[in-house]
């Protein structure tokens, strides 16, 4: 009896024509060698005292400790969540709570929970005798949870979806044909294992049977396209922030291979640093957009994005999207309203969470608090949060369209826009601003280009700050502008 995660990884191993499962820097691992070790660690799992009743949560940045342990525990066909090591740990401890976890599978003793029974793995637990027979998975059902992951908390609490192996395992297949996969496929992404879409990635590769390779997402841009050369990378999944540093990298690296795709997503990627990505790489940047609640929505991968400023490509075949008013009817290209989508690979709603459920799932649609708009040619751009949009003495203003000016000047690296509100006006925007030129910045001429630009949308007010707060995917984290340019303003 075997899990579709279990069955798949043995349908792998037996395939003499398989290519290696994972590729890092001094290390490669094939899969009958990967398989050996998921067998070992859920072996290890078993006699820990894991049940198909408990939840197991993983606090481990090892990317490879941290694979072996999930497959296990996919093979086992018992649920899991990561409790990431860059968490602090009241904050590991709360999601723990929230989904009643029973154990912790950690490697640092220093990763421990209070309160929760703790394993830790070592190399030692991936070794068993060569004699010994393949455990068995302790349930198989494959429509039951199998991974829950919490949202990255931009918008507030963060929210948790449950993800059966079944639904997994739809959304590796989809992969694979929305990003036009080939048997010798060589995947490199620089987000972490510990964060959704690493992970994700990551299972769905070696589901897939192609090669995951790994390295350091600290890894200066040097490394990185050299690393892409030596080791044949075809696909690079990059963060914006991982590919304005390829941009502004003084290495004097050459290009990437002209067999290495490269894709962007996770935030808004500005119209500049797609222009720019292509001049000193050499290579497009296709651009995804998605949401873990149904995955993959749209993809500049393979057209193109027809030329709109900052669209994010057609919608993947699989799915239903509609842009719609306050009252639910569709609208027309060229008029910007709320987002909604519905797909087989969709969940259905939060874990425990009735309140968020019922505001972003609703009629079968899913609403992720988006705003867009269709070209005549039928790609989607995006224009922010709906959460985000000011109202201005009844002019609607949203923040991308100051964001896409601001970022068009020579002295703006990045920029967010947000609005402080005003009983008299409503909302007033302004604008936090990395700076390429801070002198420059501060002057009054990018307040007088912004005005030039949008009138009376421009902002008010732009801040230099050091760093815009983001989360570990590299979204800007907006709710916590207001206390940034409050500190700021305390300071001057």
């Amino acid at each position: 009896m075997e899990t579709l995660f279990g069955a798949r990884l043995r349908q792998h191993a037996v395939n003499p024509r398989a290519p290696h499962a994972l590729v890092m820097p001094g290390l490669e691992i094939t899969y009958p060698a990967l398989l050996g070790r998921i067998e070992a660690c859920a072996d290890w799992l078993l006699r820990e005292g894991c049940q198909p009743s408990d939840t197991i949560g993983i606090t481990i940045g090892d990317e490879v400790m941290h694979l072996v342990a999930s497959l296990a525990l996919l093979y086992l066909g018992i649920p899991q969540v990561c409790l990431p090591t860059h968490d602090p740990a009241p904050m590991r401890l709360h999601l723990a709570q929230r989904l009643a976890i029973d154990r912790v599978v950690i490697a640092d003793p220093q990763h421990a929970l209070d309160g929760r029974a703790v394993s830790v793995l070592t190399p030692a637990s991936f070794r068993r005798p060569g004699h010994a027979a393949p455990p068995d998975c302790v349930a198989n059902d494959p429509d039951a949870t199998a991974m829950y992951s919490a949202s990255s908390g931009t918008t507030g609490e963060p929210k948790v979806v449950a993800l059966s192996q079944r639904l997994l395992s739809m959304r590796a297949a989809r992969f694979g044909s929305a990003q036009a996969f080939a048997p010798d496929e060589r995947l490199l992404m620089l987000v972490s294992v510990e964060n959704y879409p690493g992970k994700t990635t990551r299972l769905y590769s070696l589901y897939l049977g192609v090669t995951s390779v790994l390295q350091s997402r600290n890894s200066p841009p040097a490394a990185i396209m050299a690393l892409c050369a030596n080791v044949h990378v075809t696909c690079l999944e990059l963060t914006v922030l991982q590919a304005l540093d390829m941009v502004e990298d003084d290495g004097g690296t050459g290009p990437l291979p002209d067999f290495t795709r490269v894709f962007a997503g996770g935030s808004r990627v500005p119209a500049s640093l797609r222009g720019a990505f292509r001049a000193r790489t050499g290579s497009p940047l296709y651009i995804n957009y998605g949401a873990q609640e149904v995955w993959r929505v749209a993809s500049t991968f393979p057209d193109g994005d027809d030329g709109a400023l900052e669209s994010v490509g057609k919608p993947v075949g699989w799915i239903d999207l509609e842009v719609v008013d306050a009252a639910g009817s569709p609208l027309p290209a060229d008029e910007i309203g709320e987002i909604r989508i519905r797909s087989d690979v969709m969940v259905h709603g939060y874990y425990h969470d009735a309140v968020a459920t019922a505001r972003y799932f609703r009629d079968g649609w899913f609403h992720p608090g988006d705003l867009g708009s269709w070209t005549p040619r039928g790609t989607l751009c995006l224009h922010g949060r709906t959460d985000d949009m000011m109202n201005l003495n009844s002019i609607k203003i949203f923040p991308a369209e100051i964001e896409r000016v601001l970022e068009q000047h020579p002295a703006v690296r990045n920029a967010a826009a947000f609005a402080v509100f005003s009983a008299a006006h409503g909302d007033i925007p302004v604008a936090a601003i990395e700076a390429n030129d801070a002198a420059a910045a501060r002057s009054g001429e990018l307040l007088a280009y912004a005005r030039q630009q949008l009138g009376a949308r421009a902002p008010r007010k732009i801040f230099v700050v050091d760093a815009l707060p983001r989360n570990a995917a590299g979204k800007v984290v907006k709710r916590d502008l207001p206390a940034l340019v409050n500190a700021l303003r305390r300071t001057a």
